[in-house]
């Protein structure tokens, strides 16, 4: 295993595509009715932190938590552990390296505080009238393209995103905002932790979203620094 200095000073690249398929009942304001032996939450199977039986290494069950919010709960939401994340790529019939794993998850750890850093950046418009959101379930929609996506596929250098997820922030209780994030595998990625660059921002589901997509750019230049110093 990789010790924790080694992790945070590598670069890894970009999985194709995260284990953990979030499947659409994923409310994180409820306790999960299991549907035939899954947590419908993430659709895994809820033995997944146990070793397997024909495993002969150890891997780390414990599970760091995320700064993100979950919505109806004074907690925050949990990142898998090493041998859930393990348990997890195996059941897609992946191939995965055990040896690489602890690496693995930090990564997917940190694009995540990414992808909820940059969600925070544009809920921070709506501020005044909401000051934290929270994060009520996601899915994974890696089949699913964006029209961004199909146009960095045909003309960027970053090509196809590897991943795309639907986050679905809850504003205080006010609406549920619908947030359309991309995953691209990018050599030039901002955050040189990783070699993955996150596009998030609010689906066109209301002309609310449509609106703070097209003032986004303009608000954060404007304010967007001073309210992140008075968060």
């Amino acid at each position: 295993m990789h010790s924790e200095t080694h992790r945070k000073n590598m670069t890894i690249p970009a999985a194709n595509g995260c284990p953990l398929d979030y499947g659409t009942h994923g409310d994180a304001s409820s306790e999960p009715v299991l549907q035939n032996g899954l947590d419908p939450r993430n659709m895994m199977p809820t033995n997944l932190e146990d070793k397997l039986p024909d495993q002969d290494f150890d891997l780390s069950k414990h599970r760091e938590k995320s700064s993100i919010p979950k919505t109806g709960s004074s907690k925050t939401w949990e990142y898998p552990s090493p041998q859930q994340f393990y348990n997890s790529l195996l059941r897609k019939n992946k191939d995965p390296d055990s040896q690489t794993m602890d690496a693995v998850v930090y990564v997917h750890n940190v694009v995540n505080e990414e992808t909820w850093n940059q969600i925070l950046a544009r809920e921070a418009m709506h501020q005044d009238s909401c000051e934290v959101p929270t994060l009520q379930r996601f899915v994974g929609k890696y089949d699913d393209l964006t029209w961004k996506g199909r146009i960095s596929e045909l003309i960027s250098s970053k090509g196809r995103p590897y991943d795309r997820h639907d986050w679905f922030v809850d504003r205080c209780g006010q609406r549920t905002v619908r947030y359309i994030v991309d995953y691209y595998d990018d050599d030039n990625a901002e955050n040189r932790q990783t070699t993955t660059t996150v596009d998030a921002r609010p689906a066109f589901d209301t002309a609310e979203d449509v609106w703070d997509r097209i003032r986004f750019p303009i608000w954060k230049h404007f304010y967007g620094g001073k309210k992140q110093q008075d968060a």
